[in-house]
């Protein structure tokens, strides 16, 4: 229970703190035309940081000197908070004195009496005091009498001192003394004109958290509660500050009520209030940027939530609180200093879509309405002349879950997320179950014991395979702890039909082997019970199947003459004839028999004739990362940024180490070669996940070239049927297993 009220300060202070760093920012950034030299990231907040101390120290308005002192306290303990760097020669609560004094030197002009500005600097005071511990002093700013603030026009923010005389002796461990203290001030707000003032909430918040921390737990917490979020959430816009309070309150009503129906209702609108705040604020839970975290955070806090309700409604909540984690907006990776390798048509619509997006919200001088028509426009265009996936990653659609369960139609579908929530900085593993029909299952998982033969990195929690791993490493407890126990039970009750399984990992899982996980004490693996492919971004997921791969293959295979790989079982594959050296350009049809004939050009010359081939087959060393990932073809090395710019068969086989890797993580977005493929007309890509074997891999590759030539099946098909050979061959798993299918 004291867990559960720390929680709930804690992401009251996190979701306040923010709102209030992001004002100090965006004043800045109004006032001076701030640049935008990074997506609202530590830079951004060290810039804002040294403009505001400019002018607490140097303007001849004490006003304004004071805000600024305040506002520059505020960025520094909104970075402490969530472990951002940030450079300042001051401490946040010694900035918070200076703001106290210039209001106290000019005691004469009463602006604590006469405005609100001095009951907000007293207050964000004493609320960082409490953050560091200095309890007394920080009653000592706020425990004041409401006389006052009688005749001043700031009398209804005394709810946030009577918040900050709560949070403090809850903190002091008397929970009991502040919910009798806050007794005495029900007369207050039930009577006169502070009975209509919209700040009672956050009256009534404290007070139900005080008597929650106290061991209440009956109906007159949820009385306070349901009030607080009844006065909070009015239904107006209202600033950020404010959204991020009504946010603190639908959230821990939900989590004191714990049942079902009401708690997902509740949290439902949180979350809705949140994606509103973020979309505002124009920040990513996946960047890297010190707003995000709070997002991260926050979406923690809603699985957590979600994963301890049962039923088909919470579990719906807790996938679209992953979803909203995950969302990807590939404006923000340009912003970082990205260019697409010289398209300039893609260069030129994102540069022009950071510069509407770099200008203020300013609903007087431009009008959010308008700068939202102009992101449509340019919106469309990017679809138009790119391509819609692009368009859908640049500019993120709205959560639609009925239109996803359609997406996955007769498939199941297994989504993963890794969160922090507001109360511990150690990530959680959550996971989404869905079977064909919409039905679905949320859950919070632990990742079990590391499996024999590989290691997670403390630092980047990746999973990879070590030097002289076994061949067969034991993937025992790995499978046992990512697979839930009910598709397990599918998987193995009718095994003459395998399912159809679509996985969207994140974190680390994305470098597991799925197929070769085993699923039964006999050692039986996934690949034996299901057609597995992955899935970047399942908001993304499109409900086509990889199609059948029939009419005109282009082929590229950079030999040992090239320092490039063994293809003498692909060469043999396509008719080529014994050897390992390298294949130019070539074109063959897909039918049985059919003769390859030379290209004219390089590979990427080939693929400017849109249109004319539906199989790629590419076989080179690869490496690298995100948008820098590449194919390493001699003279023209082909990274994940140019790859976006051409256009792409529909399956694509890219005998590779590490381009197939989607490192869907937390801090970054999933842009890497498989992704620019499938915005660029990919349906269905296979590739290697890890460093993979050359010669199993060579073998696989071949297998999956005479599969596709003799019956035009689909290439995920194609991968399972030529796995499932290597391992009745008893093949090592770095030949096979890290090879996977991925799908839009």
């Amino acid at each position: 229970m004291l867990k559960t009220t720390q929680r709930a300060i804690h992401r009251d202070d996190l979701l306040t703190l923010a709102a209030a760093a992001d004002r100090a920012v965006g004043i800045v950034h109004q006032r001076e035309n701030l640049p935008r030299a990074t997506p609202a990231s530590a830079t951004l907040f060290d810039m804002a940081l040294e403009r505001q101390l400019g002018v607490a120290e140097r303007d001849h308005r004490w006003a304004l000197r004071a805000q600024a002192w305040d506002h520059a306290a505020v960025l520094v303990r909104f970075c402490a908070m969530i472990g951002a760097a940030i450079n300042s020669e001051y401490a946040p609560e010694e900035m918070h004195a200076k703001a106290l004094r210039e209001v106290a030197d000019h005691d004469e002009e009463a602006l604590d009496k006469g405005l609100t500005l001095g009951v907000f600097i007293r207050y964000h005071a004493a609320r960082d005091l409490r953050l560091i511990g200095r309890l007394d002093e920080a009653l000592a700013l706020v425990d004041r009498p409401v006389t006052e603030l009688y005749g001043t026009g700031a009398e209804p923010h005394v709810a946030h001192y009577l918040y900050e005389v709560g949070a403090a002796r809850i903190a002091r461990g008397e929970a009991l003394e502040a919910a009798r203290a806050l007794e005495g001030w029900d007369e207050y707000w039930r009577t006169g004109r502070a009975a209509g003032f919209s700040t009672r909430g956050r009256f009534e918040l404290v007070k139900a958290l005080a008597r929650w921390a106290a061991g209440a737990t009956d109906d007159t917490v949820e009385w306070h509660l349901r009030a607080a979020v009844g006065y909070l959430c009015t239904g107006e816009p209202g600033d950020e500050t404010e959204r991020m309070r009504e946010v603190s309150a639908l959230l821990t009503t939900a989590e004191f009520l714990a049942s079902a129906e009401d708690s997902v209702l509740l949290g439902r609108r949180a979350l809705r209030r949140a994606d509103e705040v973020r979309a505002r604020w124009r920040v990513l839970a996946r960047s890297r940027a010190p707003l995000a975290v709070v997002f991260q955070r926050l979406y923690g806090d809603l699985a957590l939530l979600a994963a301890g309700l049962d039923g088909q409604e919470a579990a719906e909540l807790g996938l679209r609180a992953a979803l909203s984690a995950k969302q990807t907006g590939f404006a923000a990776r340009i912003r970082d200093g990205h260019t697409l390798d010289g398209d300039a048509r893609i260069d030129a619509l994102i540069a022009r879509i950071v510069d509407v997006e770099a200008q203020p919200a300013d609903g007087i001088a431009r009008g959010e309405g308008s700068r939202a028509k102009s992101l449509e426009e340019l919106r469309f265009e990017l679809a138009e002349t790119v391509s819609p996936m692009l368009a859908d990653t640049v500019f993120p659609p709205p959560t639609d879950l009925s239109g996803l369960i359609r997406a996955i139609g007769p498939r199941h579908a297994l989504d993963f997320v890794e969160l922090p929530d507001t109360l511990n900085n150690r990530p959680s593993l959550f996971r989404t179950l869905i079977e064909p029909g919409g039905r679905m299952w949320f859950e919070r998982f632990e990742a079990g014991p590391e499996p024999a033969g590989w290691s997670r990195g403390a630092a980047a929690r990746e999973l990879r395979l070590e030097e002289g791993a076994p061949a067969r490493p034991d993937h025992s407890a790995l499978a046992a702890a990512v697979l839930p126990a009910r598709l397990t039970g599918e998987l193995l009750d009718d095994p003459a039909i395998p399912i159809r399984l679509l996985v969207c990992a994140h974190g680390w899982l994305s470098r597991v082997p799925w197929a070769a996980l085993p699923i039964d004490a006999e050692g039986t693996r996934l690949v034996q019970r299901a057609v597995i492919t992955q899935c970047p971004v399942l908001s993304g997921l499109s409900g086509e199947r990889a199609p059948r791969v029939r009419g005109r293959a282009l082929i590229r295979l950079v030999g040992r003459d090239e320092t490039g790989v063994d293809v003498e079982r692909e060469r043999e594959a396509w008719g080529f004839g014994p050897g390992t050296d390298g294949v130019p350009p070539h074109a063959c049809d897909l039918e049985p028999g059919a003769a390859p004939r030379p290209c004219a050009g390089r590979l990427g010359d080939a693929l400017a004739d849109r249109g004319a081939w539906q199989f790629l087959h590419v076989a080179a060393h690869g490496g690298g990362r995100g948008l820098d990932q590449f194919l390493d073809i001699p003279s023209e090395p082909l990274s994940a940024a140019r790859a976006l710019g051409l256009r792409w068969p529909a399956s694509v086989l890219m005998a590779s180490c590490h381009v197939g890797l989607v490192l869907n993580d937390t801090g970054a977005e999933p842009l890497n070669l498989v992704m620019a493929l499938l915005i660029g007309g990919a349906r269905c890509v296979v590739a290697g996940i890890d460093a993979i074997d050359d010669a199993g891999t060579g073998r696989l590759a071949a297998d999956l070239v005479r599969a596709v030539r003799d019956g035009g099946r689909p290439l995920d098909v194609a991968l399972r049927n030529a796995q499932l050979a290597a391992l009745e061959r008893g093949d090592p798993e770095a030949g096979w297993a890290l090879l996977s299918a991925h799908t839009r």
